[in-house]
């Protein structure tokens, strides 16, 4: 992922789940603020650097038991990260309609 890159681009890079990436796109077109963007852009280095590090722990696992504990603690970072991006735009937002929606659209969306 290119650091510099168009935000749109970097959160199609990404490879999020599909909801997620309709929130960040939908939260971008709706407040393109660069506070905004920083804290997605943040979001999006650590999902990488997440990804990338489950594909190293995977590829060395020897059973299929290591391997889906190596996804079963892929899923809480990246439900881990989702609490962070929240707390994070939380703490921008200035208006009370978008702290009240990200919170409850965001956990929906990675609800188990």
């Amino acid at each position: 992922m290119a650091k510099d890159g168009d935000i749109y681009q970097l959160i199609y890079e990404s490879n999020l789940d599909s909801k997620l990436e309709q929130i960040l796109i939908g939260l971008m077109k709706d407040n393109p603020s660069s506070k905004i963007e920083m804290t997605i852009r943040k979001f999006l280095l650590y999902v990488e650097h997440s990804t990338e590090n489950f594909w190293t722990i995977y590829y060395n696992a020897k059973t299929y038991q290591e391997k889906l504990d190596c996804y079963y603690q892929f899923s809480k970072n990246q439900c881990l990260a989702t609490e962070v991006l929240i707390r994070d735009l939380d703490s921008l937002s200035s208006e009370e309609e978008i702290k009240e929606n990200l919170n409850s659209i965001m956990k929906e969306g990675f609800t188990f």
